[in-house]
């Protein structure tokens, strides 16, 4: 099962520090969505304001004023930035700390086949 990395730091970072409280929440819960749902940092504009309750949009203007997240299509050029597409948001540097989608499927088929090996002895073991 996916899970989310946060430094120890992540909080003290100077584009997380200074930002609301309603602005960091929304943050925590997109970065959320995102390690549960493998999106590699993109998150759906349709679902952003269902995200956190109360949401407010001048939350959601604060993380891309303070590049915090970007508008998919933008990206910021760096290797563990995606570009992402029209129509969604993207968490600005997700897979620096993150796994990617890949790696969990990766993680999942490599997982599977070793339980099936493990099922495979063990039936040789009592067919014995």
């Amino acid at each position: 099962m996916p899970y989310l990395n946060l430094d120890d730091e992540f909080t003290e970072h100077p584009k997380v520090d200074g930002l609301s409280d309603g602005a960091f929440r929304l943050h925590v819960s997109g970065m959320r969505y995102c390690a549960k749902n493998t999106t590699d940092g993109a998150i759906p504009a349709s679902r952003v304001d269902r995200l956190k309750p109360k949401f407010k949009a001048p939350e959601l203007r604060e993380l891309l004023r303070c590049n915090v997240w970007h508008e998919g299509g933008e990206g910021c050029n760096t290797e563990s930035c995606i570009k992402g597409e029209d129509g969604e948001y993207v968490v600005h540097d997700y897979l620096q700390w993150n796994k990617s989608a890949a790696w969990w499927e990766k993680r999942r088929h490599d997982e599977a086949e070793r339980k099936a090996e493990w099922r495979r002895k063990q039936a040789e073991k009592e067919a014995s």
